[in-house]
This record gives structure tokens, sequence and C-alpha cells, in this order.
């Protein structure tokens, strides 16, 4: 099936790309193929560093397929894998470990995969990446909450969808009437992380088996706050953004979840210092505003995290 296969079904209409296996509507605009531009560049990076290893005689890491869905070169499993060395192939019996593609909110891949593939899977266990989900989880790590009670709570709150991949958040005064509240949307606290005049900021973990190995610090404008538009991207380790007490919560969280390849978006609140897990991606894709040096250096931390969870899975 290879990359073609993550357009199968897809439908275009007035200008928006219809994707039915996840629900994702993706508007062709000059953002969207603005965005292209920096994917494209990097994968013609990583397809001369394939071409370099075998020409050099380098050895392949390991192979990895995709599944049940194929993986396009614009996500992060893909990029990593390939700047790690590793060769994509489609079939997962063949592959030496499988990686459970699955970009739906929630997902039953742990119950339906067959036996022999579940083995040699990353992120098999990690079913449900709703908002409420992860709000739960997040109070079950850390103690405290995220989540409010829209009918109870008294002032500033977020209201957004309780699906993956909307950036659809608004900001809204609680509490509110029984009427105003709208099915398959969460509601949590607002985190103010207003901290400069730059607009909000916010924290982009990568997690990959235990490892945090980069976290992507964002300044957006505060109109913007819930979208993927980043004024700045500043190119963190784990000790510049958390604590080591953070760190072991985060990663005890995204254990936790079941999460072992993905991302994590987490703020941090001016007023009570503490850091809030506002959501999780399991299929995540860079951050695109990056320079292409920046790109590079950021993925050679994720591709040495990747090696260091496929040589324990295949172990």
């Amino acid at each position: 099936m290879g990359i073609l296969g993550h357009f199968k079904g897809v439908r275009v209409k007035k200008g928006v790309a219809h994707f039915p296996h996840t629900g994702a509507e993706i508007p062709l605009n000059a953002t969207f193929f603005k965005s292209a531009i920096p994917i494209v560049l990097f994968n013609s990076y990583l397809l001369l560093k394939k071409y370099a290893r075998t020409y050099t005689g380098q050895p392949v890491i390991a192979t990895l397929a995709f599944h049940p869905q194929p993986s396009g070169p614009w996500y992060n499993a893909w990029l990593a894998a390939r700047m790690a060395g590793i060769d994509i192939i489609k079939d997962p019996y063949s592959a030496d470990i499988v990686f459970v593609f699955d970009d739906k909110t929630e997902s039953n891949m742990g119950e339906v995969l067959d036996s022999s593939l579940k083995a040699k899977a990353i992120n098999l266990h990690i079913e449900d990446i709703s908002k409420t989900h992860v709000a739960k989880t997040f109070a079950q790590v850390f103690g405290y909450d995220i989540e409010i009670d829209p009918l109870t709570y008294k002032g500033k709150a977020v209201q957004k969808s309780d699906i993956n991949g909307t950036h659809d958040g608004i900001v809204i005064d609680c509490p509110l009437s029984p009427d105003a509240v709208k099915p398959g949307c969460a509601y949590q606290r607002l985190v103010d992380s207003t901290f400069s005049d730059r607009g909000s900021e916010d924290l982009r973990m990568a997690y990959i088996g235990g490892e945090i190995p980069v976290v992507f610090h964002k300044y957006k404008a505060l109109d913007k706050r819930f979208g993927t538009d980043y004024a700045h991207v500043d190119i963190w380790n784990a000790d510049q953004a958390f604590s080591e007490d953070e760190q072991r919560k985060l990663i005890e969280f995204c254990e936790a979840m079941g999460l072992d390849f993905g991302a994590v978006d987490v703020m941090r609140d001016k007023h009570d210092g503490r850091i809030y897990v506002v959501d999780v991606n399991k299929t995540c894709m860079p951050v695109l505003s990056l320079s292409q040096k920046e790109q590079r250096r950021a993925f050679r931390l994720i591709a040495d995290a990747l090696t260091n969870l496929i040589e324990r899975v295949k172990a």
C-alpha cells in the first residue's frame, strides 16, 4: 500500500481534503502548501542520507512497518525512522518492528492485532487519546486537575472538541447554563502561560520509550494559542523545561497512557507554577516553523531515542 495508501478514500471538495479514516478536514490553501515545503526539503535530505548509507555499506538497523494505516512521510515516526537508518517496508509480518499507526482518537488495536505482531509492536497499548481521558490520567498521576465542571466552575475556561487533532479550542466564561454545554466537548481550566509580551507559551515534548529526548518551547500569538502557527520555537532538552520530579511524573503519565512514541503538549501556569498536560498525540507531525538545521538537530535526538526503543523491543 505504501505512502499512497494514506490517501485511500480521501475526497477533495471545495478546496478541503476529507480523510475518512480519521474524520480530519484539511484546507488546501496557501498555508497548507507553505507547510509542505519544509517537509519536502527534509525528506530530500533523508533520501540523500539513505543513498549515502547504501553507497558506504552501512547496515540497516531494523525494518519497520506501519499498521493498520500507512504513514505519510510528514509524520514524526516516518521521519525519525529514516533519520535513524531504519528501513520502512510494507509487510508487518516480515518487519522487525510494527508501529501501530492508528490516528483515530480511540483504538482497539491491542485487542484485534495478530498475536504474532504484538510482541514486536510499538504504541500497541495506547487506546484513548481523547481530551477527557488525557485529563483523567493526568489527574491520577499528578494529583491535581485540569478538567473542570462547566456548570459549577467560576472563571475563564477552555472549550474544545474531545477528539484528536481539531485545534478548535475557545476561551469561555464559566459557569455555563446546562443548555450551553456542548456534547462532544471537553472543558478545562484556562492555563495562563503568558510569561512574556510575545504571547502564549507552551511546551511540546517528544516521548519515546521512557525518554524525553527533546522539548519544543513554542511561542504563539494569543489569538492563535490553540493553533499550529508559531511565532518562534526554541529547542530545549528536558532539564531546561522540567524539574526532575516533573520529568518523572511525565514519564509515569505516558506509561499510564500506554504511549511508546508520540508527543505530549504541556503548559506551565504562571500563577501556580505547575505544569498541565493538555494533549497527547500518537501520530504527531514535526514543528514546521524550525529551520532545516534545527529540524535535523531535533530529529537526530528523536531518532536516537527511537533506536534505543527498537533495540529493547527486538531484544
